[in-house]
């Protein structure tokens, strides 16, 4: 992955707080210090009825996943009527596995039509995107070095897109990265970034390599499996994203040396029997022992396997029409 300058009306400051809550006092353990990171504008609604072309995929240090940048260029309004390719809308997404840079992006409504057509029509994506190819090469070309001999290495350089398949204008399910509502989406089908509520934005499945899959369908409510296991029965009206969340070997890095931790804002573990009797539980005695009893956090609370965040309930059953 290239490295690019961050879109800067898309940069929010970060405040640091080291773990504290406003009294001061250490509430989350472990953290602090760290690089400095700045907050990037992420788009998770995505309710717009609008087709959009994926400009290229950037690092975010606040997220396991990528972000994607999008150039929109249908559905949102331009700023500029002659349509120039560096002035049209841009914004970040949450990056699918195997999305790339050139691919065609659709955000689709059934209950909002397209401003500008619809989205179902392949004649006219076809035309505006093709377009969109021809201005987004002159585009790539501007920083190019005027009187360039070797016309091969200079096509190398030109930011291609990728191929306009009718595919992916007539069947939505099929391109990964398209957003559409539950009710839209073949059954069996993985998706990321799936709203709670209808119109609130992505609050599920948005950790890298994470996916759901919809297992069953109603007129109003839909049934999804979480990467947890758990069944969740949820309004068909909500939006997801076709595909699985980028960076899919995010669990498998290692660390290169103690300096990556705190790289990332982690302050060192003390082990609960290294401390004194005053410090923890576990603490004190001749040797390494832990007073004779199960192991508990620094509060006197069982912490071997804890609680259960998610009890256990019967399947929800969906209605049957």
């Amino acid at each position: 992955m290239q490295k690019f300058k961050t879109l800067a009306k898309a940069l929010t400051g970060k405040t640091v707080t080291a773990g504290r809550n406003s009294s001061g006092r250490i509430t989350s353990f472990h953290r602090g210090g760290g690089s400095k990171q700045s907050l990037r504008d992420v788009d998770l609604k995505r309710n717009t009825c609008s087709v959009g072309v994926v400009e290229r995929i950037e690092y975010d240090p606040n997220r396991s996943s990528r972000i994607a940048l999008l150039r929109w260029i249908e559905g949102v309004p331009q700023k500029d009527a002659a349509y120039k390719a560096e002035r049209a809308p841009v914004n970040y997404i949450i990056a699918s596995h195997q999305m790339e840079p050139g691919s065609m992006v659709v955000n689709s409504d059934s209950s909002k039509p397209s401003t500008t057509g619809s989205l179902m029509r392949p004649a006219h994506n076809a035309d505006s995107f093709l377009r969109f190819q021809e201005l987004f090469r002159k585009a790539s070309q501007e920083g190019e070095e005027e009187g360039a001999d070797d016309q091969a290495a200079k096509d190398a350089a030109v930011t291609t897109a990728a191929p306009l398949m009718p595919a992916d204008l007539l069947d939505l399910n099929s391109k990964v990265g398209n957003c559409m509502p539950l009710s839209d989406i073949r059954m069996g089908t993985w998706v990321h970034s799936i709203e709670l509520r209808h119109g609130q934005g992505a609050k599920l499945v948005r950790a890298a390599g994470a996916y759901a899959k919809v297992v069953k369908e109603s007129a109003t409510q839909c049934l999804v499996r979480l990467p947890s296991g758990v069944e969740k029965v949820i309004d068909s009206r909500c939006r997801a994203t076709i595909g699985i969340v980028s960076n899919p070997t995010h669990g498998a890095r290692k660390l290169r040396k103690a300096g990556h931790s705190r790289w990332l804002g982690r302050r060192p573990t003390v082990r609960g029997v290294a401390m004194n009797p005053v410090d923890h539980p576990h603490g004190g005695g001749e040797g390494r022992t832990k007073g004779g009893r199960p192991s508990v956090s620094p509060w006197g609370k069982p912490t071997k396997a804890g609680y259960r965040t998610v009890p256990k309930k019967p399947k929800a059953q969906l209605s049957r029409d």
